[in-house]
């Protein structure tokens, strides 16, 4: 209880710290508590306050002199050019513009601080302990986009930087202890990349090593949405597999074996990345086998305590780390409700059968258990949750667990001997292939996850956590959870229910999706669906399928593409994944393209037609019109040669331009008789060179919306955004707002 209560003081404590933009307070608060703290012990009163007050001190006291250690000379830094001296920590990862590398940085006689490099291409062969020297720009890794964000410097990386001219690489010393895990674990990497096709081996990379650049996009945005994200980020699971493995040939009773168990334990957590999960996991499993050896109690929340501790101990910030709080609270979840469901529900079946039923009870209810706390967390950062996780979870643990071990293994074996670890990694693919089969199915499901903060489910999520808590504070000697699952289950068909009906009621509706960086908009009249793009940095298949299947349906009517660039089209194959598409309109422009070519054999595939747009037409879509017209100019940029989509319901008028320059909008002014509208979705997502004058004075647009994200290249522009406001147009942007929906009723906007 000491060490709960002395948590319980530090949890909030250090949330105010790292989270209240302004940290003057931080230190006077600290000894402040402490002295408190000091005070109530001297005076032999309340216990478990000083504890409380002891723990917010400490915590408080230390994220001012971690700030102090490790900010400050990172700080110094900041907005700066100088000449940079690094050693590479990390392997390198490649982007669209170069490699970026994990460093520890600084000037040459300064101090080094944790810091993300990012350089040319050529650098992707550097390994964990070279040296690496340029001209390099320092920013602060708390802006991200022009806002700012905890997201690096909960993972400890406090600079980013930019080089510039020639990068100097001295190679390091390839038997370097200090980074021998981290090269043992590019090894293991380039072994699976030799053992198993690209897909399999990106999987195993995340399973064994943590490492989730190799997962296909598709299948990672599946994984999510059924509920088995976790899998593929090294957490207690895996390490409950590898102690789960090793104790069939060591005997944690014997202290020599023990020792060993315990040694394995730690290499793994580092030569994993020393992830949240990891070091939860491995904290618990330590303190659980040595309790056991000194025939000591182990109280599994203290062991929770004493991880999170670890963890904020040596990065204070990490608090506000998304994969800490998912994996602290659904453990939470797990040790307070999932155990004790999971005893209740095996009590319920004949002993004969227990055996049998008590693994797949113990995954639901740890399932469940795990969403208690979590749901809230994915709510409010994902606005989402799965539903279909407990059910995701029980169909696939045991292919998980033989694709950890047996890829484990094949790895070990091949590295002795190559063909024999062929032959091992044929047999893997099976459960590897199983799993992402299974995960690939379930998310096509209508309801595998709904988003919150659409229609009727936030309310219904609100409910079940009222109907939750009612059950465990009933009065009632031995309750029964049927009738309250039962009418979760009647409360979730309803909100779905009205929440399609809500969409299926309008003439007219348009939500433009918020897919960061690019556009995908959903058109909807009584039943039918049509989408206007479907590309952008946040996932735009994944993002569009979701929307469309919490309305109901799989499935769309017609897919227009205003023309092929990956801001505008890079999402469709994940889309065709999901969703059954029915019809494709397109331009007959850039055939060369190689997304266009990846899209229409796709189509071919399937049987969907494709209509490529040449001349001026008219499409019924429930009760509205959709108006396609064709590229106004054949010049080579693919931007000048977009579709552009009229959206039409009695005299209520929506235009969509694509990434249509001032040019081309003003042929298609010239050429085509444009109604006055009452919404534009902003051309090339507010570049100043669209949405021009001569369109604006043309279709007197009411509402203008921005699909909009964090971008490079000062979108909207300002310009763009004074032309909106001396037309009087009511502006929103999908990178405030988030997504948008505008309904039209009989011809009025609602």
């Amino acid at each position: 209880m000491i060490l709960l209560w002395f948590t319980a003081g530090v949890v909030p404590a250090v949330l105010l710290g790292v989270y209240l933009p302004w940290s003057a307070w931080v230190l006077p608060v600290g000894l402040g508590s402490l002295a408190a703290g000091f005070l109530f012990k001297g005076l032999k009163k309340w216990p478990p306050l000083r504890r409380f007050l002891f723990g917010a001190g400490a915590i408080l006291v230390w994220l001012a002199v971690y700030s102090a250690l490790f900010h400050a000379p990172a700080q110094d830094l900041e907005h700066r050019t100088i000449r940079m001296e690094a050693v590479v920590t990390q392997w390198p990862e490649e982007t669209d513009y170069g490699v970026r590398v994990p460093v520890r940085a600084g000037e040459r006689e300064g101090r080094k601080v944790s810091a993300l490099f990012y350089g040319p291409a050529d650098l992707a062969d550097l390994r964990p302990g070279d040296r690496i020297s340029c001209v390099a720009r320092c920013t602060p890794a708390e802006e991200l986009g022009g806002e700012e964000s905890l997201y690096y410097p909960s993972q400890g990386i406090l600079l980013r930087m930019k080089g510039y001219g020639q990068v100097m690489v001295t190679r390091g010393e390839s038997s370097s202890v200090r980074y021998a895990l981290t090269i043992l674990t590019g090894e293991i990497r380039a072994m699976l990349d030799q053992l198993y096709p690209p897909r399999e081996a990106g999987f195993l990379h995340a399973l064994l090593t943590g490492d989730k650049t190799g997962l296909e996009e598709t299948d990672r945005n599946n994984l999510n949405r059924v509920g088995l994200g976790h899998v593929v980020v090294v957490s207690g699971l895996h390490v409950t597999f590898l102690m789960g493995f090793l104790t069939l040939f060591l005997d944690p009773k014997k202290k020599g074996q023990l020792g060993l168990l315990l040694l394995i334990l730690v290499l793994f957590c580092l030569m994993t990345g020393n992830g949240p999960g990891t070091v939860r996991a491995t904290v618990l499993c330590a303190m659980a086998l040595l309790a056991q050896q000194l025939g000591r109690d182990y109280h599994s929340l203290t062991g929770l305590c004493a991880a999170l501790l670890v963890l904020l101990a040596a990065n204070p910030y990490a608090a506000a780390n998304a994969g800490l709080q998912f994996s602290f609270l659904s453990t939470l979840g797990i040790l307070l409700f999932g155990q004790r469901w999971s005893k209740a529900w095996l009590a319920q079946v004949p002993k004969r059968a227990r055996r049998w039923a008590a693994p797949f009870f113990g995954v639901a209810a740890i399932s469940l258990g795990a969403m208690v706390f979590t749901v809230p967390l994915s709510a409010g950062y994902f606005g989402r949750f799965s539903l279909i996780a407990p059910l995701t979870n029980l169909m696939t643990s045991w292919a998980v667990t033989l694709a950890f071990v047996g890829g484990a293994l094949s790895v070990a074996v091949g590295a002795v001997v190559f063909p024999l670890g062929q032959g091992l990694a044929a047999l893997v693919g099976f459960p590897i292939r199983f799993f992402l089969g299974c995960a690939a199915q379930a998310s096509r499901l209508g309801l595998a996850s709904v988003d919150l903060d659409r229609g009727y489910y936030a309310l219904w999520a609100l409910f079940v956590y009222g109907v939750f808590l009612l059950y465990l504070l009933a009065p009632v000697p031995r309750k029964r959870p049927v009738v309250p699952v039962c009418t979760c289950v009647v409360t979730l068909c309803l909100s779905a229910l009205l929440t399609a009906k809500t969409v299926q009621r309008q003439d007219l509706a348009l939500t433009v999706l918020d897919v960061g960086q690019g556009q995908s908009v959903v058109v909807t009249s009584g039943h039918a669906r049509a989408l206007i793009d479907c590309g952008g940095t946040r996932d735009p298949g994944d993002t569009a399928a979701t929307y469309l299947q919490s309305l109901g349906r799989s499935e769309l009517d017609l897919l227009i593409l205003t023309h092929f660039h990956a801001d505008h089209a890079g999402g469709v194959l994940e889309l065709m994944d999901r969703v059954k598409v029915r019809a494709l309109a397109v331009p007959d422009v850039d055939r060369d393209n190689p997304l266009r070519q990846e899209i229409t054999a796709r189509a071919a595939a399937e049987n969907i037609p494709v209509y490529y747009v040449t001349e001026t037409s008219q499409v019924t879509l429930g009760r509205a019109e959709i108006t396609l017209y064709p590229p106004v100019t054949a010049g080579k940029d693919a931007n000048e040669q977009c579709l552009s989509v009229l959206c039409a319901r009695k005299g209520w008028e929506a235009l969509l331009t694509g990434d249509m320059p001032a040019a081309a909008e003003a042929k298609l002014v010239a050429r085509e008789n444009l109604p006055e509208v009452e919404v534009l979705v902003a051309g090339h997502h507010g570049s100043k060179q669209s949405t021009s004058q001569a369109l604006l004075e043309a279709v007197a647009p009411e509402t203008v919306v921005i699909s909009v994200g964090q971008n490079t290249y000062g979108h909207p522009a300002p310009e763009t955004l004074a032309r909106l406001s001396a037309a009087g147009a009511q502006v929103y942007r999908t990178d405030r707002q988030g997504g948008i929906t505008v309904y039209a009723q009989s011809g009025e906007e609602t």
